[in-house]
């Protein structure tokens, strides 16, 4: 957040163009004053510290003072839970908002086209314009006064019905954000960004070039060994002359340490409120969260309104039969499915969290008898009969 400035003071030009919003609901600090912007998506996150930079250049320039506090270490004392919250209770106030203006604009556009319905039921049908007549100039000014007015009218009756769609939006916030498809893409990718940092926390291994001369124990030494002063903690994993590099392991700054644990402690208390929102789904919503041992090879996969045969059953997904006529398809086999110019189809990756139902091949066949034809029998065996029904040659 930027302290100290207001709304109308000079700076909005400035500190907007460096990536910052106005909010009218920022709180005030004790001792630099009132905020008037922040950086969007930044709460529980590491400072954006290029854009902070930017901004307070671009504010040094302009002949303001400007100091810079970023603190990305200290843990929030707002829980997770209650941030939550707070997003489900702006979003209300957008509903609530946004339905405000959505009938404010409609009832004006309803009442300029009333207007003008009324104004024009009072020409006689099909009175043209009297060129010549001193009232030509008069009722074509009328005309045109009408048709703006008109066209007023619909615009407010489009503006009317673009609210009433943002309104829709923010009521469906919190159903959409507690979706149990998004909640688990959500828990996974929030467990990916922790192995991650868990990674980046052991440390990393950096392959740095290298120059070997004659003598190389002793130049290549001291330049390796200054490189490795500006590296805490670093050291040479393997030297690879012949390659003229060496693999030196690197670990991470303290600071950088300790924001790092500070994000994985956030990201951590997210997963689980997200995990006990599952769990809560499971419990009173009846869902059920498929996993790798829900499935066999045969078996029958849904995903929105059509079944899959599964094809393979992997830790993370599903690989299923698809094809490009698909479309036309409730239940995807490798049997039925075609690619563009007729022939077999192919496999596709489905997530666990995508299927929302499971059967057998032999429930799938009983429940969609169609989608299995009868096996082609072949062609028919010849065979040659004589006149008494036994093989050889008549005579």
């Amino acid at each position: 957040m930027v302290y100290g400035t207001r709304r109308g003071d000079g700076t909005g030009s400035i500190i907007r163009s460096a990536g910052f919003r106005p909010s009218r609901h920022l709180p005030d600090h004790n001792v630099y004053g009132p905020a008037y912007w922040y950086l969007p998506s930044t709460r529980r996150r590491p400072a954006k510290q290029d854009m902070v930079d930017r901004c307070a250049a671009a504010l040094r320039d302009a002949g303001h003072r400007v100091e810079v506090d970023v603190d990305d270490v200290t843990l929030p004392t707002t829980a997770f839970a209650d941030l939550e919250q707070q997003r489900y209770d702006r979003a209300d106030d957008r509903t609530e908002r946004f339905d405000r203006y959505a009938q404010g604009a409609a009832a004006k556009g309803v009442a300029l086209v009333e207007q003008v319905d009324d104004e024009r039921s009072r020409i006689p049908l099909g009175q043209p314009h009297l060129a010549g007549h001193h009232s030509y100039n008069r009722t074509v000014r009328a005309q045109e006064e009408r048709n703006a007015k008109e066209e007023r009218g619909m615009e407010q009756l489009r503006r009317g019905r673009r609210w009433a769609g943002r309104a829709g939006a923010a009521a469906r916030y919190q159903a959409g954000r507690e979706e149990l498809g998004t909640t688990l893409r959500r828990i996974e990718r929030l467990e990916a960004e922790v192995r991650g940092m868990q990674r980046y926390l052991a440390g990393t291994i950096h392959v740095w070039e290298i120059v070997v001369t004659s003598d190389w124990s002793d130049d290549y030494g001291k330049t390796l060994e200054r490189r490795l002063a500006a590296h805490a903690g670093a050291r040479v994993v393997s030297r690879r002359e012949h390659a003229n590099t060496a693999e030196v392991f690197i670990p991470p700054g303290e600071h950088s340490r300790l924001v790092t644990q500070a994000q994985i402690t956030l990201l951590t208390e997210e997963i689980g409120y997200w995990k006990t929102h599952v769990a809560q789904l499971q419990q009173h919503s009846g869902v059920r969260v498929w996993a790798r041992g829900d499935f066999r090879k045969g078996d029958f996969v849904q995903s929105g309104k059509r079944w899959y045969e599964v094809v393979r059953v992997n830790p993370k997904t599903l690989t299923v039969a698809t094809g490009a006529n698909t479309v036309d398809l409730k239940v995807i086999t490798r049997a039925n499915t075609r690619n563009a110019l007729g022939g077999p189809g192919w496999t596709s990756k489905l997530p666990y969290y995508s299927a929302t139902g499971q059967m057998t091949a032999a429930q799938a066949r009983r429940r969609f008898p169609d989608a299995f034809p009868p096996p082609d029998p072949g062609p028919p065996s010849a065979h040659r009969d004589n006149a008494h029904g036994r093989g050889g040659d008549a005579r």
